[in-house]
């Protein structure tokens, strides 16, 4: 029995280890400036170099599947993140700081990279059913981590022990996932597919992951202020932006669900694309007409975008390693562009004199979306069997 089910038990420990390293660092940013005497900017990189070298390190993670397999290569990435947030304890040094957010960096892409394979492997009979325990676990473990840090400060009195605590549920995963590792390595070389650049559906998938990731680190970023520019008291505001993010769990789990139901995928996609299209146009034009409402809509609609994309790689690929590689194309892309693109909000924040210009440019990319969604319809395969 215990057999069975370890697989799945293993799928959602490490899907939900794979996002606290990143949104745990929030709470923590102005008690970290005053103790280390860093700059904000340098404090940024933080949280700036993992979600690069999420997109950088996604590139090599089908190669190192095939080179040492798919199960020893997770697990060299969770030994990786359990160190990594482990030293964060001697978080003083500005050094360890950046090397620990290297190394989470590292695990988090080859982990998340290769979960899409594993998937396809252990459940290809049954990802109707498996593909929303993973995406639920994944955003419930960004959720948590942004909410439970502060908790975790209050009860360890410290920051660096605060965020080194997120190094237990990593070891947890780590423990869950040993009886998949082989016991004896097999070092015997297989080929890693490479890339599908020249597949225009490939190429879809990965602008439209880029957007999302684009839009998403820019919400999470600037929807405090742009609430507080049109009106909004700071808690207000912050108020405003949790509801945004807890949404997310909903369309995490929905969105998958669904796909149960509608015949083309590139329907929901369709639908939920003009729903974040709809909302922030909400968001730009009319702020104080029933912004909670709004903000829950917008975290729903824009979550379940990510978890479509998330699964397509899944559905779409014949074997395993596809799998991993078309994940890896479209996190190497998505995530590259994601990190820039709450900057590039701000530049023309601070330009413009206000959030009009950048806000509108988030419904520009929206609507792309929503044309890129149909477009991939020609695309997908069929039925999502």
């Amino acid at each position: 029995m215990i057999s069975r089910y370890l697989p799945l038990f293993a799928l959602i420990l490490v899907s939900f280890n794979l996002r606290p390293a990143l949104t745990s660092i929030a709470p923590l940013i102005e008690l970290i400036v005053t103790d280390t005497g860093l700059a904000r900017a340098s404090v940024g990189l933080i949280t700036t170099l993992p979600v690069l070298l999420m997109g950088i390190m996604a590139l090599f993670s089908p190669k190192m599947a095939a080179r040492f397999g798919l199960e020893r290569s997770i697990n060299i990435a969770l030994v990786l993140l359990i160190l990594s947030l482990a030293v964060r304890i001697w978080a003083d040094s500005p050094v360890i700081l950046l090397v620990s957010a290297i190394g989470i960096g590292v695990g988090i892409a080859v982990a998340g990279t290769l979960m899409s394979a594993f998937i396809k492997q252990y459940f290809a009979n049954r990802l109707k059913t498996l593909v929303p325990f993973y995406t639920l676990s994944m955003t419930l473990g960004a959720a948590f981590g942004l909410v439970l840090t502060l908790p975790l400060l209050s009860l360890l009195g410290d920051w660096r022990w605060a965020m080194a605590a997120w190094s237990l549920p990593a070891l947890l995963a780590w423990f869950v996932w040993q009886p998949l590792v082989p016991s004896k390595a097999n070092y015997q070389r297989t080929i890693a597919p490479k890339l599908p650049l020249r597949s225009v559906k490939a190429w879809l998938l990965t602008v439209l992951f880029a957007l999302q990731s684009g839009m998403f680190y820019s919400l999470t970023t600037w929807l405090v202020a742009r609430y507080e520019e049109a009106g909004s008291t700071l808690v207000q505001a912050s108020g405003l932006a949790s509801v945004f993010m807890f949404a997310g769990l909903g369309g995490a789990f929905i969105a998958p669900v669904l796909m149960r139901w509608v015949k083309r995928i590139h329907h929901l996609l369709i639908a939920v694309n003009f729903t974040v299209c709809m909302s922030l146009v909400c968001v730009l034009w009319w702020p104080n007409q029933s912004p909670l409402l709004v903000c829950g809509i917008l975290g729903v609609a824009l979550t379940s975008m990510f978890a479509l994309a998330m699964t397509l790689p899944i559905h779409e690929a014949e074997t395993p390693l596809e799998a991993a590689s078309l994940t890896s194309m479209m996190l190497t892309f998505g995530f590259c562009i994601g990190s820039l693109a709450p900057s590039l909000v701000g530049v023309v924040r601070d330009y413009s004199g206000s959030y009009t210009i950048p806000f509108g440019g988030l419904v520009v990319a929206s609507a792309t979306m929503v044309l890129l969604s149909a477009l991939l319809g020609f695309f997908t395969n069929k039925n999502n069997d």
